[in-house]
């Protein structure tokens, strides 16, 4: 049975321990719910994709504090930075080189602009790896009764923060190659990120 609890302190708190625990569960960002494991835990990510039935191929967003947080990670380039300079914490997801060759060729990384995940990210003190909390090809979730009807029991808790502000996707850019690239046009239109 999954958890619903109040998006809080105390809660959120508690929300940390137990992805530190292995835990998959739910909560709200600026775009949509989100529904996430820790980075760092294969066990618990592999969990992750089963609750979103989604192929192990496809790679999960790392929410992530800041740029300080994605430098230990991946490699920031000038213009990167510049864009998170400008658009963090916000929609925005950006595709990066990894640092290291075991965490793949490249990361995707977004800085919420939303308290409850922030403070979880500040609770952890790590990334959290993420997607939309809805089955793979389901349409996204904005509040915490959508997560449920179309999670159900695969999560361990709902943290509750009511409805997501943007209610569409982070726009994603991906910044590994030579030219950027955007992957999906989402809250953030192409022509802000990418200079003509």
């Amino acid at each position: 049975m999954t958890a619903r609890w109040p998006a809080d302190p105390s809660h959120i708190a508690r929300a940390a321990e137990q992805l530190r625990a292995g835990a998959v569960i739910a909560f709200p960002t600026d775009t949509l719910y989100a529904v996430a494991a820790r980075a760092a835990d294969p066990t618990a990510l592999t969990r992750l994709y089963a609750v979103k039935q989604r192929p192990p191929g496809q790679p999960m967003v790392w929410l992530v504090l800041d740029q300080a947080q994605v430098e230990r990670f991946a490699v920031v380039s000038t213009a990167a930075a510049e864009l998170m300079s400008r658009f963090w914490p916000g929609p925005l997801t950006l595709v990066l080189p990894a640092r290291s060759p075991g965490d793949g060729r490249t990361l995707a990384l977004r800085a919420p602009d939303h308290d409850v995940a922030l403070k979880l990210l500040r609770a952890l003190g790590e990334p959290i790896a993420s997607s939309s909390a809805n089955p793979a090809g389901q349409p996204p979730p904005v509040d915490a009764d959508h997560v449920i009807a179309g999670l159900g029991d695969g999560l361990d808790i709902v943290l509750d923060g009511g409805p997501c502000r943007i209610g569409q996707p982070s726009t994603i850019l991906d910044l590994s190659g030579a030219t950027p690239r955007i992957l999906r046009q989402g809250a953030i239109p192409a022509a802000e990120l990418i200079r003509g």
